[in-house]
């Protein structure tokens, strides 16, 4: 368990800036390490690739880093019968620490394996709108129910399911970089999640 438990190490360190409450991220360490269990296996050859946790930020390209990770759990996925259809509408990179941002796409991916019942058809897409891109997960059945991403990363106090865990890193992670989370405006529809970023233009 020490690679996984050094990866979630890594996304603890990344939420602790100054200001902000460390308590939550030492549960987000403590959840994160049950929530990602069973990916043990498949976080290994994503972790052997990493960089150190402060690299600089560098161009990522969403296209490839998405079908990456979705390959890497490609086993993970059909033990449960569950399908990722992966569509490309745009090739856009953003700017971010790569590590960061693996692991934040990862854990989304993962956690959508472990969530949702078995035989599930998930829809994962990559496009642009505006100056954003974003990644889109959508499923055949309804996600479980969460709080706003917002209110779950500054309250220290609630206790946070593994889904709400990732969706408020995910949030800190977008909001400080000019991004967004986003859920469907109506609570009783729970079939999609998305997250935005900046486009990073070369040249």
């Amino acid at each position: 368990m020490q690679t996984l438990h050094s990866a979630i190490e890594l996304l603890a360190r990344a939420a602790k800036t100054p200001g902000e409450n460390a308590g939550l991220a030492d549960k987000a360490s403590a959840l994160a390490k049950r929530a990602l269990a069973n990916h043990e296996k498949s976080l290994v050859e994503l972790l052997n690739r990493m960089t150190p946790h402060d690299a600089a930020e560098a161009a990522v390209n969403l296209v490839q880093l998405v079908g990456e990770v979705l390959r890497i759990l490609r086993n993970d996925a059909l033990s449960k019968s569950i399908d990722f259809r992966f569509e490309a509408l745009a090739d856009v990179s953003i700017k971010a620490q790569p590590n960061l941002c693996e692991m934040v796409i990862l854990g989304l991916c993962a956690i959508t394996i472990d969530e949702l019942a078995a035989g599930t058809c998930i829809g994962v897409t990559v496009g642009r709108s505006d100056s954003h891109a974003y990644i889109e997960w959508k499923s055949d059945i309804p996600w479980p129910a969460a709080r706003r991403p917002e209110d779950l990363w500054h309250s220290a106090r609630v206790t946070l399911s593994p889904y709400e865990l990732l969706l408020a890193v995910a949030w800190r992670w977008t909001s400080m970089n000019g991004g967004r989370v986003e859920l469907p405006p109506d609570t009783h529809v729970r079939d999609s999640l998305r997250i935005y970023y900046p486009i990073h233009f070369s040249g």
